[in-house]
């Protein structure tokens, strides 16, 4: 795994394609796609304002990743939580 630090650059990709899903009809290129760059905490965000885009409720898969490599949202909250915890106790 890449090293995740406060300043990694995280692409996040989605999908509201049934067929994305594991439903009938024709599969799109979400995984493919150039994607939205933004910073670790813009993008744990992003399932909360992407919510807020396209309406509450609506089925939808969001894929994470930095560097071309898979990133799970428990691994940028954990980033974020030791940085958080480094800050408070003067850590560096």
């Amino acid at each position: 795994m890449s090293n995740l630090t406060t300043r990694s650059k995280i692409t996040v990709r989605y999908t509201t394609n049934p067929a994305d899903m594991g439903y009938d009809g024709t599969p799109s290129n979400w995984k493919t796609a150039p994607g939205e760059t933004m910073g670790i905490r813009s993008a744990l965000e992003f399932s909360h304002s992407l919510s807020q885009r396209i309406g509450q409720g609506v089925f939808r898969r969001i894929q994470y990743s930095n560097n071309g490599r898979l990133v799970t949202v428990d691994q940028m909250q954990d980033v974020i939580s030791e940085a958080e915890y480094n800050k408070q106790t003067g850590r560096r």
